[in-house]
């Protein structure tokens, strides 16, 4: 159902760099907010906005704001480049399934929950209670509000834009994987962990993710449990535990002075593999060995007696 939702429309392979170039100036107009900030404070970067005093809620919020104008650019791609329906790079389905969303959201968020209580009985030292009441607020709106953009314009890029688009010209699933997973780390090659904790042990992690979160889109023939999986990280990272040299600078309800790169590796492919197993119980996904399938030309597909068209082979 995926792939055949990706050959709706022109996928010439021209519309594709339009839309990604599309993605990039989009990217580029929602910065604008964030580089006049820094104007108005004087500063060069980041560090040196929260150095001159700006709320870490209001930069978080000017930050985010870049995703929003990808996402513009990604809908104007897809919809006038490709002339294909937007919902087709998120799902086979006829809609987008929500119940899908919620539920690997609050999955993801209570397997991280669980996981969080036994790193804190491990080492109870590492954490430090710190809840601001004027900033909370403030983060659990802006969380709720733009993190999800965020979180959803990248799987939207990676788990479904992409991955369909190579799907389409390399014609198998496993490398439709690999080369999202990999690409998805490399987005988060420039990000303040990858100095504090090493490169090996953090891009590990990002690709480790994206390979989570791509399987769990082939296997489901679509992106709506990664969509919840990624924004549950997220908002979970924002505004319960947040540690120094984090991406995502905030006033969190919990900080880890020092983090155990390593250790968190290990408990995020435990939540990995708990996750997988329950929805693949939960939605009956069977063939894993689809994942290393050949994805069938237009001309294979047939309509069965019900007159619905059979699963992907």
């Amino acid at each position: 159902m995926f792939f055949r939702a990706a050959r709706l429309g022109d996928n010439s392979f021209f519309r594709y760099v339009l839309t990604l170039l599309a993605v990039i100036v989009g990217s580029v107009i929602g910065q604008i907010p964030l580089v006049l900030l820094m104007a108005d404070y004087g500063a060069i970067s980041l560090e040196g906005l929260y150095q001159e005093g700006a709320s870490e809620n209001y930069v978080l919020a000017m930050m985010l704001l870049s995703f929003a104008g990808g996402f513009g650019g990604l809908y104007l791609g897809v919809r006038y480049f490709h002339h294909k329906p937007f919902r087709a790079i998120f799902t086979g389905r006829s809609r987008l399934d929500w119940d899908r969303i919620g539920f690997a959201f609050w999955l993801w968020l209570g397997l991280t929950i669980l996981l969080e209580v036994v790193s804190y009985f491990l080492a109870p030292e590492a954490y430090r209670w710190n809840f601001d009441p004027l900033a909370f607020p403030g983060l659990v709106l802006v969380s709720l509000l733009l993190l999800p953009v965020q979180t959803t314009f990248e799987e939207a890029v990676f788990r479904g834009y992409l991955m369909q688009g190579f799907g389409l010209w390399f014609r198998y699933r496993w490398l439709s994987l690999l080369l999202t997973s990999v690409l998805f780390g490399a987005l988060h090659f420039m990000n303040p962990e990858i100095l504090e904790f090493g490169a090996l042990v953090m891009m590990g992690y990002y690709i480790g993710v994206g390979a989570v979160l791509g399987i769990a889109t082939l296997m489901d023939e679509g992106t709506e449990l990664a969509i919840g999986l990624h924004a549950a990280t997220n908002i979970y990272g924002a505004v319960v535990v947040g540690y120094q040299g984090s991406a995502l600078r905030t006033p969190a309800l919990f900080m880890l002075d020092g983090l155990n790169a390593p250790l968190m590796l290990l408990m995020t492919a435990l939540a990995s593999a708990a996750f997988l197993v329950i929805c693949a119980r939960r939605y009956r996904w069977g063939n894993w060995k689809k994942l290393g399938q050949r994805i069938s030309p237009a001309t294979e597909y047939v309509i069965n007696d019900q007159n619905r068209i059979d699963e992907d082979l």
